[in-house]
């Protein structure tokens, strides 16, 4: 259960990424030129499709889970709590990062609010997502 968790986590950060990261290409002003705007689109709406692919399968895997509460036990130990606490640590600090840089550099240039949203957005996902997976090394699973 805990590789289809983390295959499920895995799919959720890839395709919110391609997603956000191919959205954010009109606020830079690169998608000037007809064929690169579709092409920006297209991989924008690959990912929105790999990211609900995988949301929903998730939420499946968590009803899953409820109707099987021994079967969740190993998931919920200190470890994963341990790793669930350090993921949201990072972040949150990286959401407080983002917003300092982000005012740092509106004091120098105008940025559009969006764009700003956006990146917060953008950071505040794909952080403890990566965090976690980062932290989650597969390496006490033996309860």
């Amino acid at each position: 259960m805990e590789t289809s968790r983390r295959t499920f986590l895995k799919g959720n950060l890839i395709g919110f990424a391609i997603w956000q990261l191919f959205y954010l290409i009109p606020f830079f002003h690169l998608d000037s030129v007809k064929w690169v705007t579709v092409l920006t689109t297209g991989l924008s709406l690959i990912g929105l499709c790999i990211w609900a692919f995988y949301l929903i399968r998730i939420v499946i895997l968590s009803l899953h889970m409820v109707k099987r509460r021994p079967l969740t036990n190993p998931l919920n130990n200190e470890y994963f709590r341990w790793i669930r606490l350090k993921s949201f640590t990072i972040g949150f600090w990286g959401i407080l990062a983002s917003a300092g840089v982000l005012f740092v550099l509106s004091l120098y240039t105008t940025i559009e609010a969006r764009l700003a949203l956006h990146l917060l957005l953008v950071v505040a996902v794909v952080s403890p997502l990566a965090a976690y997976l980062s932290f989650d090394k597969n390496e006490v699973i033996d309860d």
